[in-house]
């Protein structure tokens, strides 16, 4: 993070390089240095499983480094231009232009301006084919990847599959063509040679007059097919235990394990379910291996359970049971965030819910089963009704369901379906627990996709979209039930980009320079300039969103093969014009879709190489239950207060984040803290007043309560083990009885204001005088309701000249009274008449935290007395 950027941005956390378990290597040490770059928000980025994997396995080897990157935010890159800094990594604020590669990852189409917009910020040319050896080698894989072309302009290489094999295999041929000081051509030829490795540049598309790709045609030997690769055994690869801890609050905050890839249950809208096959699976005994190791070193409180569709892992049932049995005295909560309707049983949720009730998120996507047909995901009545009796029957105040509109053959009937479902959802919840409970919908638009039954059919129209999406919304909040629902427009674009080509890239471009950035934001995103971007390259985005293809079109994703023969994907639109289904492979007939070897040949005639499924049975599992140490305490809690400081780039957690990284590095250490009783447990720790973002402090203090005495140096050496980079416990005391709240006791708040010479010119004693024996001092206070005029003079103490050389430093004390209180910044602004830019390059550490009683102050640690050493 650069020093000079965090004082002007919103969410200066966002960048802190220094959160725990982040791996800081020594560059010059190393042959090889890679960019995994998300190109999204930080805390969306931070969430993604597929780029913790990657950076753990990189980092690894002891020949190549792994740092991170991800957007900027919109404030963060506007001080990037203006100061003419450019983007650097996560871990040594390396620039990007300075790695060997960068690595791309595509989860959805909507961040493609974003990539272009850091290789931009990165100092690094757009176009693949501006860059020579010079420059870092640009990768990018995932789910997007298995329609490269609308980026091909821009990639030099892209990964199809799973990555866990083929990262090493890249390295490698990399490190040896540096070796060889060749030149980037022969870089690219090298890699072609990898399977799963797509060069676009050596592919060359020509188009008929009527706008459809006429040929794809290989240069430079390359193959006409790149096949996917596919990890046969999940249970042998590589997998983080030592996540990443961030400081502010994620997406998904919290431990996930990926305990299975791929699903057969072969839903045609689902692109995932195609390019993730065939299904395999961890073992429970490595699952536990992974959850007791992440907790370790992380202190999260919640551990999900992820993969296309958790409710079919084959000892889903009691690997529940074992996990919960073993941490449920550490108040860990299991949640499952992906579940199909018929899997979520009752012995699923009460495991779930004895230590939280977790959320539920199941997704019928069609509201008749006529049109469940046609995607092949059938639901009973019965299945949903005794779902959502299991669900209230449990105690959960909340559902959310999940549909979507404009699915193929889609009538009138299926949207009232939706609004039935939802109604009797909420008729269900009365009847079982004796009043309506929350009934959530979240309603998105069918985006076709590559690679699936689908994939010929064009999107419904904007209009009909938007006619769809009233109907839906007015009648469902008229019923009492909450409705969300995706911008139209932002799926009109996901839509062109799905399904587009290789001319696609200049409109990117065009769209990127005329602004646009995080199109997945509704805050952000501008349709217009897209329009705008499409009108002035001459393309029109309905021709991809909208179009019909023929079967017998050659696609622009033809020569990119996920291991499903594309006759049975026409097969199957033939099956849901006639709306039949098909069973769950893994547990029937096998119906030849090409990727395991159950179907031995091939479209080709050839032999076919796919891999056989590998699921696991439930069978004696062994886990040693845990012991339920914050269950059961002593009928006298033992309180001790500590103090600790807070420095450097921590100063820019809120207090909220602070309290969070405090209470994960207790649930870390072996220190015997209570919690609270109820489902919504929580460590019995009480923190001082909050410190604004962006202030350091020498004497910060919180009370915990433990459940027995232990050693206060055990304490003490225990959390400095664990604290993160910028905090340290210098000191800890036992109270003696019941004491007043930190937050409500101290008053008294002392600050040293280190401000830059060239902004303290004007700062004198005289000055300062003259300000202290005002009566009152006014300033403007923002609030909810707007701004208000606050007297602030009554609460500054005592101000003073501290130190002039070589900057000035301040000493103010504040004295709150009655609950309120005033800022330094405040009084810096009446003082010294600051802009807001000048207020942020002053420095502000709190030095003391003061109890005034009787009209003397005193230390929060005079209100206890040390304690013996226990043993």
């Amino acid at each position: 993070m650069e020093e000079k950027i965090s004082n002007f941005v919103s969410k200066p956390v966002r960048y802190i390089n220094s959160e725990f378990n982040s791996i800081h290597k020594d560059l010059s040490k190393v042959k090889t240095k890679i960019a995994l770059i998300f190109p999204d928000a930080y805390e969306i980025g931070m969430s993604h499983l597929g780029l913790k994997i990657l950076y753990h396995i990189i980092n690894q080897r002891q020949d190549a480094a792994a740092e991170r990157a991800y957007s900027p935010w919109l404030d963060y890159e506007e001080q990037l231009r203006k100061k003419r800094l450019p983007l650097t990594s996560m871990e040594t604020s390396l620039p990007l232009n300075k790695f060997d590669m960068l690595g791309f990852t595509l989860p959805y189409e909507l961040t493609y301006t974003n990539i272009l917009n850091i290789l931009n910020l990165g100092n690094i040319p757009l176009m693949a084919s501006e860059r020579d050896e010079r420059f870092p080698l640009i990768i990018a894989g995932g789910a997007c990847a298995f329609n490269a072309e609308p980026i091909a302009d821009f990639i030099d290489a892209f990964v199809l599959g799973d990555g866990e094999e083929i990262i090493n295999e890249i390295i490698d041929v990399y490190q040896l063509w540096k070796e060889r000081s060749q030149s980037k051509k022969e870089l690219l030829h090298l890699l072609s040679k990898i399977e799963g490795i797509y060069i676009p540049s050596f592919y060359r598309f020509e188009y008929n007059q009527d706008g459809t790709v006429a040929g794809i045609t290989p240069l430079n030997n390359a193959p006409e097919r790149i096949n996917r690769r596919i990890i046969s055994d999940l249970d042998k690869a590589p997998f983080p235990d030592k996540p990443i801890l961030p400081y502010m609050r994620i997406v998904h905050d919290r431990v996930t394990i990926e305990i299975s890839r791929g699903c057969t249950r072969g839903c045609r809208f689902c692109q995932a379910g195609s390019i993730y096959r065939p299904v395999r699976e961890r073992s429970p005994e490595t699952i536990h291996r992974i959850v007791e190791n992440s907790l370790k070193a992380t202190g999260y409180e919640e551990v999900s359970l992820v993969s296309l569709s958790t409710g079919d892992y084959s000892c889903l049932s009691p690997l529940l049971s074992s996990l919960m049995d073993k941490y449920i005295g550490k108040r860990v909560a299991i949640s499952l965030p992906s579940m199909r309707l018929g899997t979520l049983h009752s012995d699923v949720i009460k495991q779930i819910q004895r230590v939280k009730k977790t959320g539920f998120t199941l997704a019928p996507e069609a509201g008749t089963a006529r049109l469940r047909r046609v995607i092949n995901k059938e639901m009973s009545d019965e299945e949903f009704d005794e779902t959502m009796k299991d669900v209230f029957r449990a105690g959960w105040g909340s559902i959310k369901l999940y549909f979507m509109i404009g699915l193929p053959t889609e009538t009138d009937e299926d949207i009232q379906g939706i609004i039935d479902l939802a109604e009797r959802a909420k008729r269900i919840s009365k009847e079982v627990s004796g009043r309506y409970r929350n009934i959530n919908i979240s309603i998105s638009t069918y985006v076709p996709k590559p690679h699936t039954a689908f994939q010929w059919l064009g999107q419904i129209k904007l209009e009909e979209i938007k006619k769809k999406q009233y109907y839906l919304k007015r009648t469902l909040e008229k019923k009492g039930i909450s409705v969300k629902w995706h911008r139209p427009e932002l799926s009109f674009i996901e839509a062109v980009f799905s399904k587009g080509d290789r001319r696609l890239g200049q409109v990117l471009k065009t769209a990127w320079e005329r602004g646009c950035r995080f199109d997945g934001w509704t805050e952000v995103f501008n349709f217009d300039r897209w329009l705008e971007a499409f009108n002035a390259c001459g393309i029109s985005p309905e021709f991809y969103a909208n179009r019909e293809r023929q079967i017998d079109e050659l696609l622009p994703w033809d020569h990119l093969y996920t291991g499903i023969y594309k006759k049975f994907l026409e097969k199957e639109l033939k099956l849901s014009e006639s709306e039949k289904a098909l069973a769950d492979c893994r547990f029937g007939d096998c119906f030849y879709c090409g990727v395991c070897d159950k179907g031995k040949i091939g479209e080709d005639k050839t032999e076919n190489k796919g891999i056989s499924p590998k699921i696991f049975q439930p069978s004696g599992l062994k886990i040693s239950k845990g012991v339920e140490q914050f269950v059961k305490q002593d009928k006298l809690p033992f309180k001790v207060r500590i103090k600790y400081t807070r420095t450097g780039k921590l100063r820019f957690l809120s207090h909220l984040e602070l309290m969070t990284a405090i209470i994960r590095t207790f649930r870390r250490t072996d220190i015997p803290v209570a919690y609270s009783k109820g489902f919504t447990a929580h460590p019995k720790l009480s923190f001082g007043p909050a410190l604004p973002v962006g202030t350091e402090s020498d004497s910060e203090y919180l009370d915990a309560e433990l459940i027995h005495k232990i050693s206060l140096d055990k304490v003490l050496s225990a959390l400095n083990a664990q604290f993160p980079h910028g905090m340290m416990a210098i000191d800890a005391q036992y109270l003696l009885s019941k004491t007043e709240s930190l937050s409500a006791a101290i008053t008294g708040f002392s600050y040293i204001i280190t401000i830059p010479s060239d902004t303290a010119f004007n700062i004198s004693k005289d000055i300062i005088s003259e300000m202290l024996q005002k009566k009152s001092i006014i300033v403007k206070r923002k609030t909810g309701s707007g701004e208000k005029e606050i007297d602030i003079r009554p609460y500054i103490k005592e101000l003073a000249i501290a130190s002039n050389k070589p900057e000035v430093k301040l000493y103010m004390l504040i004295q709150n009274k009655d609950g309120r209180g005033c800022k330094p910044t405040e009084a810096l602004q009446s003082l010294l008449h600051f802009s807001e830019d000048e207020l942020r390059s002053v420095l502000i550490k709190r030095t003391g935290l003061y109890i005034f009683k009787n009209g003397e102050s005193q230390s929060p640690m005079d209100e206890v007395v040390k304690a013996v050493t226990y043993a």
